[in-house]
C-alpha cells in the first residue's frame, strides 16, 4: 500500500508570463510503506523543489500530495510528521549536538525517559557519541552532517526526506555514513525519499531509483 502518493504535482513561478519557470511539472510518484526511493538527475532538474513541496516549505501550483492516507493540502510543515535533512545542515548555533537530537525527539512526542535510549545507538552508529556535547562551531563539516542525519534518524516519522545526504563529506566518510544508514534501516525500516545528483548514493541507498530532468520524472 502506498504511504506517499503524489499526483500531477507542479510548481510554477511567474505563470502566464514569458518568464514562467516550471521547476516541477506534473510529477506523479508513490512510495510504499518501508520503501526507499531515490531520485537523481542533473542540478536544476527540480529535485530539491519536489522535496520542499512534500515538506510543506513551498506551496504547489497544482496537483496533490497525500501521506499515510491524509491529504497534505494546507497542512503546516511541523504537522506533517516528517524527518527532513536539508542539503545544508541547518543546525542551531547555540545548541549542542545532543540538544538537537533531543529537540527532534521531543517534537515527535517521545518521552524524556525514552530519549537517551533512542539517541545512544544512532550516535554510536554514526560515530558522533564523543561529540554530542559540542555546539556546531566546534564540529567538523563531516560531524555536522552526521548530526543532521542523526536528528532525522532518531525521530519517529511517517516519511524521511533526504536532500543530498552525503553533501560536503569525503569519500571515506561517505562510505561510513552509507553503511550506518543502511544498518539503521535494516533494523528500523522507514519510508525514505532521497534526492541527489550522485548516482552512486542513489543506487546504494535507494531500493528504487528514478531520474528527474526539467521538472519531470523520466
Amino acid at each position: 500500500m502506498a504511504l506517499l502518493r503524489i499526483d500531477n504535482l507542479s510548481k510554477t513561478y511567474h505563470p502566464g508570463s514569458a518568464d514562467a519557470v516550471y521547476p516541477v511539472a506534473g510529477v506523479s510518484l508513490s512510495a510504499d510503506d518501508g520503501e526507499r526511493v531515490a531520485i537523481t538527475g542533473p542540478s536544476g532538474g527540480g529535485k530539491t523543489t519536489l522535496l520542499m513541496l512534500i515538506a510543506g516549505l513551498l506551496k504547489p501550483s497544482g496537483g496533490s500530495i497525500s501521506l499515510a492516507g491524509r491529504d497534505l493540502d494546507g497542512v503546516r510543515p511541523d504537522k506533517r510528521n516528517l524527518a527532513v535533512v536539508f542539503q545544508h545542515d541547518a543546525l542551531y548555533p547555540h545548541l549542542s549536538a545532543r540538544k538537537h537530537l533531543e529537540l527532534s525527539l521531543r517534537g515527535a512526542g517521545v518521552t524524556r525517559k525514552q530519549i537517551p535510549g533512542r539517541i545512544a545507538p544512532i550516535a554510536d552508529r554514526l560515530g558522533i557519541a564523543e561529540c554530542l556535547g559540542r555546539r556546531p562551531n566546534a564540529l567538523s563539516g563531516g560531524q555536522r552532517r552526521r548530526v543532521a542525519l542523526a536528528r532525522a534518524m532518531v525521530r519517529p516519522a511517517d516519511l524521511v526526506l533526504l536532500d543530498e545526504p552525503l553533501s560536503g563529506v569525503d569519500d571515506e566518510m561517505s562510505d561510513q555514513i552509507r553503511g550506518a544508514l543502511l544498518d539503521h534501516w535494516a533494523q528500523a525500516p522507514a519510508t525514505v525519499l532521497i534526492v541527489t545528483h550522485d548516482e552512486r548514493t542513489a543506487e546504494q541507498l535507494g531500493q528504487r531509483t528514478l531520474i528527474m530532468r526539467g521538472g519531470k520524472l523520466g
